[in-house]
């Protein structure tokens, strides 16, 4: 927890810049790329925090997405919803295999407990999120399954 909370501190006081930096840890990506969540912010640049492949996927959507329409994605899939106001946020231990982990992040979205679970992969020196899922949702869904099935569907 405290080190999550010295991560925490040192994104807000040196602000997304240190994006640039790579994350050593699955721990300091994920509490990086929940900062601007916890400050009640939308994120500016996810692109940063997401490896080549799912980076890929966001701009094959985009590409193939028509002009005015939204594309495949309808909500945001880290908070699991339209909305946010993050609160009880915590990430559990990673499993490490290699150069992939898995790690869970657990909180309240408006009160109502979410499991969000991450696949994430070392590259470039730097741990990246690969793929998101939530199982427990009552919609549950995985961001990598969600981008083939619009590509199906074209």
């Amino acid at each position: 927890m405290r080190l999550l909370l010295a991560i925490l501190a040192s994104v807000a006081a040196f602000g997304l810049p240190a994006v640039a930096q790579p994350f050593q840890t699955p721990q300091e990506l994920i509490a990086a790329f929940y900062a601007p969540y916890l400050a009640d912010e939308i994120p500016e640049n996810e692109a940063a925090f997401r490896s080549d492949a799912l980076n890929a996927l966001y701009e094959e959507d985009a590409e193939s997405t028509e002009e005015g329409d939204i594309g495949a994605i309808e909500f945001d899939p880290y908070v699991d919803g339209q909305d946010f106001m993050i609160a009880d946020f915590s990430i559990g231990d990673p499993i490490i295999e290699g150069d992939q982990a898995q790690v869970v992040v657990s909180f309240t979205n408006f009160g109502e407990p979410r499991d969000i679970i991450y696949d994430l992969v070392r590259e470039n020196g730097s741990w990246l999120i690969d793929d998101v899922a939530n199982e427990d949702a009552e919609h549950p869904y995985r961001l990598s399954q969600i981008f083939a099935e619009a590509r199906a569907d074209r």
